[in-house]
């Protein structure tokens, strides 16, 4: 009977400690992640606490039923129960929301500026001038307009 016990302390406990972990890393994550990250955070307290009341309903589960009886224990274990299905719920529900929020945009680096939309100043490509240009051709134009000959040592395909 202790063992068991010990093996559902041991399990409430680290109910807990994947929570309280949750807490520490979206509150690291709230200057990048911004709102998401809040909510991420309501979720693991709100698992943790989740988890704290499993695990004191495991730790005094014998006192409860000495103070209050067999009869009633099993009352206020529903409610218990009750309040930790809303407590996980809750927290699981506040986890999804948080994948699925809008991040807050980063700011750009220190030594990167991006590029403002509008009219480019700078180099410009001029078309080419000559007598074979054609306004219904693609940008690329060949400045050779003459056959094609392969460079030295190619040979021409069969045919």
């Amino acid at each position: 009977m202790a063992s068991s016990n010990l093996l559902n302390v041991l399990l409430a406990i680290l109910s807990c400690a994947v929570p309280g972990i949750g807490v520490v890393v979206t509150a690291m994550g709230r200057r990048t992640h911004g709102r998401a990250a809040v909510i991420g955070l309501l979720g693991c307290v709100a698992l943790l606490l989740e988890g704290l009341l499993r695990l004191g309903q495991t730790i005094f589960l014998r006192t409860i039923v000495e103070t209050v009886g067999l009869r009633e224990a099993g009352g206020v274990l529903a409610l218990l129960g009750l309040v930790s299905f809303v407590l996980a719920t809750t927290g699981v529900g506040l986890l999804i929301w948080a994948v699925v929020a809008r991040r807050t945009p980063q700011p750009a680096a220190p030594g990167w500026q991006q590029p403002q939309p509008g009219p480019q100043q700078g180099w410009q490509q001029q078309p080419p001038a000559g007598p074979h240009q054609n306004p219904q051709a693609g940008p690329y134009q060949n400045p050779n307009p003459g056959p094609y000959q392969n460079p030295q040592g190619w040979q021409q395909p069969p045919t």
